[in-house]
């Protein structure tokens, strides 16, 4: 009732105000007074609106949405209007203040905070992969991230099937290219990706590697990440709950010993194979001679890009971890880090751990904490924020190690996660690959296998001795002296005295 009673206000108010001024209420000069209009109208809050700015390795970027500030009872806030247009920005700023007025803050806030989703009334008996995702992120656990990565690939493969034009413009988030495409996408209903399409999908990206042998392999584990993204949506555990509302079609395909049956597409799309995956560690670089440049040169230029170093090539931290490594993180009592679940991050497939360094190590990051410090170990201008992207605290000193390794000899795409492989070669090699899959935490001793070689695996065939001339020549001269001794009689195969000498 005092929200109805708000806006009869206000439109009295705009009334009132309609009599004593020459230009309709609802437009308003972009040069025009902020003094001009009440609150209650929409024209007072487009002359407030604003676009924020942050500013990222020294240069200020503006936010293409609007934003406002909003004082009222003694509080002022700063809201994100989420929209580019003016018109509708100013809308939701009044109506913000009008609920400020009839309710109070606690109510307003409450009723802008983001609402859980509700199940899709799906109308037809056929959903549309929009449709298929809204479902699958209402009702599954996956993280954003890992979601929106999987998202990502069913909308490739589907637009693909349906001839949506996919270019740079997909990319463009900011003038709404990328929402366009995904408009164009997501209308696509789950009965055209069928396993016709999806083979002739597969072809098409197999096509890329054309003749070259190791662009093929490259392609092929590109394909396999997709299809594995992919069909991640479709796991049973996502689409088999109760609550899922979403009726994944089924295709009739031909089958060699029922004539025929009913399958998933994903069913019907076999992996490519990758080839090896075990780690061969680039010619000419060790992790000793990378650890002695870093002190002399990287410790001096940039503390903070050697600390993230040590961190990964020291203790095989990935990426992201040592991006938002604590200082309550590390134990000195046993040389140990410890990868947990945290504000900040949650381990890769909860491969949280223990991981043990040198004591060396450790006195060597202790080195960088001021007393009584807290927080994250390496320091940077940039704030924590949790995103739905990949987002680096750090990046600036990421850029400046990326540099350095790759001035060093680092010539992998992933040069940060060459370090940690670099890390799991050396303690592989040096205590066995047990104690290498519990260094790098992976999840079984099968995944550790598949990308390095234990040296107790390394056995090789002993030839040394039939490549010495010495050893040669005694060969030589044993099948002489055995022909000899047969030919005088001797069974036994022993000559007696050194007549071989004489024979010559």
């Amino acid at each position: 009732m005092a929200q109805l009673d708000a806006t009869a206000q206000n439109g009295k108010i705009g009334q009132e105000l309609a009599k004593h001024t020459d230009a309709p209420i609802a437009i308003v000069p972009d040069n025009e007074t902020k003094r001009t209009y009440p609150k209650t109208h929409v024209n007072y809050w487009k002359a407030r609106l604003e676009h924020r700015t942050y500013t990222r390795d020294g240069k200020t970027y503006e936010v293409p949405e609007w934003s406002v500030r909003i004082h009222f009872g003694g509080i002022r806030k700063s809201f994100d209007l989420e929209s580019g247009n003016k018109e509708e920005a100013a809308t939701k700023a009044r109506d913000i203040y009008l609920s400020l007025v009839a309710k109070g803050w606690a109510a307003t806030l409450a009723e802008l905070k983001p609402k859980a989703s509700l199940p899709i009334e799906i109308t037809a008996g056929d959903a549309t992969v929009g449709e298929f995702l809204a479902e699958v992120e209402r009702t599954s656990s996956l993280k954003p991230k890992t979601f929106r990565r999987y998202a990502q690939c069913l909308r490739r493969v589907a637009a693909h099937i349906h001839g949506v034009r996919t270019d740079a413009s997909r990319y463009d988030y900011r003038t709404g290219g990328l929402l366009a495409w995904r408009k164009q996408v997501d209308v696509i209903r789950l009965s055209a990706i069928s396993p016709a399409a999806v083979a002739d999908w597969k072809l098409d990206y197999l096509r890329r590697a054309t003749n070259d042998l190791r662009r093929k392999l490259a392609v092929n584990r590109s394909f396999n990440a997709w299809l594995r993204n992919t069909k991640s949506l479709f796991s049973s555990a996502i689409i088999d709950k109760p609550n899922f509302k979403i009726k994944v079609p089924k295709f009739k395909v031909p089958d060699g010993q029922r004539g025929e049956r009913e399958v998933y597409w994903f069913e019907t799309v076999d992996f490519e194979k990758a080839g090896s995956m075990k780690f061969q560690a680039p010619v000419g670089i060790t992790y000793e001679d990378l650890v002695k440049k870093a002190l002399t040169e990287l410790r001096s230029e940039n503390s903070d890009a050697y600390k993230l170093f040590l961190l990964c090539m020291c203790a095989g931290l990935r990426r992201g971890e040592a991006d938002v490594c604590l200082w309550s993180q590390l134990r000195p009592d046993d040389c140990s880090i410890r990868i947990e679940s945290n504000e900040f991050i949650e381990p890769k497939h909860g491969s949280g751990g223990t991981v043990y360094v040198d004591p060396a190590l450790m006195k060597e990051l202790l080195s960088f904490k001021a007393e009584g410090q807290k927080g994250f170990v390496v320091n940077s201008h940039r704030e924590w924020k949790e995103t739905a992207y990949v987002r680096y605290r750090c990046e600036p000193h990421w850029r400046t190690l990326l540099d350095w390794l790759e001035g060093n000899g680092i010539s992998a795409r992933k040069k940060v996660h060459e370090l940690r492989k670099l890390f799991g070669d050396a303690i592989v090699k040096r205590e066995g690959i047990f104690a290498g899959s519990a260094q790098l935490r992976h999840s079984t001793i099968q995944m550790t296998a598949n990308h390095y070689t234990d040296p107790r695996q390394r056995a090789a065939l002993p030839v040394g001795n039939l490549f010495s001339e010495k050893s040669s020549r005694r060969s030589f001269k044993s099948r002489r002296s055995l022909r000899k001794s047969v030919a005088n009689g001797n069974r036994n195969g022993v000559t007696i005295g050194n007549g071989i000498s004489h024979g010559h």
